[in-house]
């Protein structure tokens, strides 16, 4: 049987998928200079050369991690429904949730973010956290308008506290994933959430 353009296009774009993933999973297992293109290849059945298909370069693979990264992350902010309380209140347990169930998600954010000092991939990461303390220094702005955090807080610094803290939280996740939940809570209570 003939594979049909949609079939081969589908078959790529799955395949393209496997090795971002195996990319996503070596970092998080390894760190970024665990990183080896021709093994992420290997874990997808195919060699390092037909890779090179999918991804022009080391950077511009990273560059897709880094995108599949952040995309999982932003799902934490979306349907938030509520106050402005009930909205961080949500996001926050999402956030603990994810310490817990997905830290690979967390270490691979501060791996990535750690050596993305050029090219596209510092731009992309760049743009990602302006985007997310955008979101949350939203949601905390109607709430300072709503005097309902219990006390006067600044939202771009309250919006870049927990961005910093989600991005340093992977630093410490294999050794100390309890200070990831401490930190947490810490935000909760300056928020007068608990």
């Amino acid at each position: 049987m003939a594979i049909t353009p949609h079939d081969s296009t589908s078959v790529k774009t799955d395949r393209r998928h496997a090795l971002i993933v195996a990319a996503f999973e070596t970092i998080a297992e390894r760190g970024y200079e665990g990183l080896r293109v021709r093994d992420v290849a290997y874990q997808v059945g195919i060699n390092g050369a037909t890779l090179h298909h999918y991804f022009a370069t080391k950077e511009v693979l990273i560059q897709a991690v880094l995108v599949y990264t952040n995309e999982r992350l932003h799902s934490l902010l979306h349907d938030l429904a509520g106050t402005p309380v009930e909205q961080m209140r949500e996001y926050l347990r999402r956030l603990r949730l994810l310490v817990r169930t997905e830290p690979e998600l967390l270490i691979v954010l501060a791996e990535t973010n750690l050596r993305a000092q050029h090219g596209l991939a510092q731009s992309y990461a760049i743009q990602q956290d302006a985007y997310w303390q955008n979101q949350l220094e939203n949601i905390l702005s109607a709430g300072v308008a709503q005097q309902a955090w219990g006390r006067v807080i600044e939202s771009a610094a309250m919006a870049a506290t927990i961005v910093t803290l989600v991005e340093g939280a992977g630093l410490w996740l294999t050794a100390r994933p309890d200070k990831a939940e401490a930190a947490i809570r810490q935000i909760e209570q300056w928020l007068a959430l608990n």
